[in-house]
């Protein structure tokens, strides 16, 4: 057999594949999309053509090549969205992804547009920078005292949750129809933490945009949230009360000691909290008095005290029995050193200063949790929750959301999302619906689990913190198939190849006899 032909064959192969690669490129950069984006009140940009691995994003590299549209939108008065799409050249299959938001905002979460770009679903993906500057507002971070424009404007902190992702998407839409002269044939959005927060806002107020929606770690409870960083500051903001971090990772050690085994595996895990009977009070020293310095044994009662209440999660001053919002699990303590102050600067006292009191030297020590809790649902609560129960016309649409949280999450109370499930069960399908027959929402509890992610402390290091939420929730949206036997979660931050399967509220992975610990495939979902 001569070799000549096959030589050829794959010269040609390499000229078609440059040639198709130029004429991608080149569609790109003379692509003007001006009158698509003025019928939204829209105005183009620029655009760039990105090969494969010519973007890096915080050391992922685009697999695949695309083109890059940037524009910005006009709402209400005075402001303004920046937002971009990014249209692959390869494998788009009719899929429109739209992502969401960390944080305070202010920039286009690049991360997770690479991210669902490099999938293999086919996804059009857009982004934006939630109606405000991060520039303009801190880099982005709320602090003391610092004054933030958009928490002044009301047009902005409304964009900022509740419109954000439905201002940018019917445009981004537009414009991924005219590119490829085919619709999106469906709509989906992933968001954690804030963005989670913008998916249950999608879900309320704008139920026609999307599909599916992906709503991790939701902070959907806003005002609350932020609540719930000045209660655990103000728990702790003594040299009595606070909580070192031995002593947090001291707590967590025996809530393990004593709950690790009651789903059967030895793991190290808390396969679910709210099964387990941990009290700190049994951790007190009796008396005795601890010094810095001592190999940690027991608890103060300063320190039991400080404990229970973040466990316990704020309650108004006048009704002690009326919880503002959720405490915190057994297990998760290891992770609350960001509860002891640095969440309440961040967020807490920047949204009293700013968007509550309009008042930079306002003294959050004072706050009232009775009558300033009234205040604050009046002033934020009304422009940043996304609480409704009712979330008919997102179901009755016959949309789809999956939505996860880690029980080891430093910032959000991972009770949270299951309360607001079942309160949306009831007053969405019927008051004698149950989580188990809701067929338009399912929770994932991740144990171990942190923020949209691996947890930030060593003692959770091997929990897999990458799951696969987004092509579970394509099967169901497409295919029907209800993730009800579990979903796949790998990659933890220690490098190891342990995978784990999480389960939709309230099943929990159970072992099969003889089944490898460190394997998804040998659980079940019961």
């Amino acid at each position: 057999m001569r070799p000549f032909p096959v030589l050829w064959s794959l010269a040609t192969i390499a000229f078609a594949l440059t040639n198709h690669a130029s004429q991608e490129a080149s569609k790109c950069t003379s692509f003007a999309p001006s009158a698509v984006l003025a019928s939204y009140d829209a105005s183009f940009l620029n655009t760039t053509h990105f090969p494969i691995g010519a973007l890096n994003v915080s050391g992922i590299l685009n697999h695949v090549s695309f083109c890059e549209i940037y524009a910005n939108i006009s709402y209400e008065t005075n402001s303004s969205l920046i937002f971009a799409i990014w249209l692959p050249d390869t494998q788009y299959a009719l899929r429109f992804m739209a992502v969401g938001n960390g944080g305070m905002a202010g920039a286009i979460d690049y991360s997770n547009m690479v991210t669902q770009l490099n999938s293999e679903l086919g996804f059009a993906v857009a982004g934006g920078n939630a109606g405000h500057l991060a520039s303009e507002n801190n880099a982005g971070a709320g602090a003391p005292e610092v004054y933030l424009p958009y928490l002044h404007d009301e047009d902005q902190v409304r964009a900022w949750i509740h419109d954000a992702v439905s201002l940018f998407t019917p445009a981004a839409k537009a414009v991924v129809k005219h590119y490829y002269s085919h619709e999106a044939k469906h709509a989906y959005y992933d968001g954690c933490s804030t963005g989670g927060a913008q998916g249950f806002a999608l879900a309320e107020f704008h139920p026609d945009l999307f599909d599916g929606i992906v709503a991790g770690c939701p902070g959907n409870w806003y005002s609350h949230l932020a609540l719930s960083f000045l209660w655990s500051a103000q728990q702790t903001d003594t040299n009595a009360t606070f909580l070192s971090q031995p002593v947090l990772d001291f707590i967590t050690a025996e809530a393990l000691r004593e709950c690790d085994l009651i789903d059967g595996v030895a793991d190290n895990l808390i396969e679910n909290p709210l099964a387990c009977p941990f009290d700190v009070s049994s951790l007190a020293c009796n008396g005795s008095i601890l010094t810095p310095n001592d190999n940690i044994t027991c608890l103060i009662s300063s320190h039991i005290t400080a404990a229970k209440a973040i466990n316990q999660g704020p309650v108004r001053s006048d009704d002690p029995t009326t919880s503002l919002y959720p405490g915190f699990s057994s297990g998760s303590e290891t992770n609350w050193l960001l509860q002891e102050g640095t969440l309440a600067s961040a967020f807490s006292i920047p949204i009293l200063q700013n968007l509550v009191f309009n008042n930079l030297s306002y003294d959050a020590a004072t706050f009232n949790w009775a009558s300033d809790v009234d205040i604050l649902d009046a002033r934020a609560g009304t422009f940043i929750d996304e609480t409704s129960n009712n979330l008919s016309s997102f179901w009755k649409r016959g949309s789809k959301m999956l939505v996860y949280q880690g029980w080891a999450d430093p910032f959000n109370a991972a009770a949270w999302p299951i309360q607001h499930l079942e309160a949306v069960t009831r007053a969405t399908i019927g008051d004698n619906a149950t989580v188990v027959n809701n067929d338009f929402m399912k929770l994932f509890m991740i144990p171990g689990g942190g923020h949209c992610g691996a947890s930030i402390s060593a003692q959770y290091s091997n929990i897999p913190a990458e799951y696969d939420m987004v092509p579970a929730l394509v099967n169901w949206v497409e295919k029907g198939h209800v993730p009800l036997e579990g979903i796949k979660s790998e990659a933890p931050s220690d490098g190891s190849a342990r995978t784990r399967r999480l389960c939709a509220w309230p099943a929990v992975a159970k072992l099969k006899d003889g089944g490898e610990v460190d394997d998804w495939e040998s659980y079940v979902c019961e």
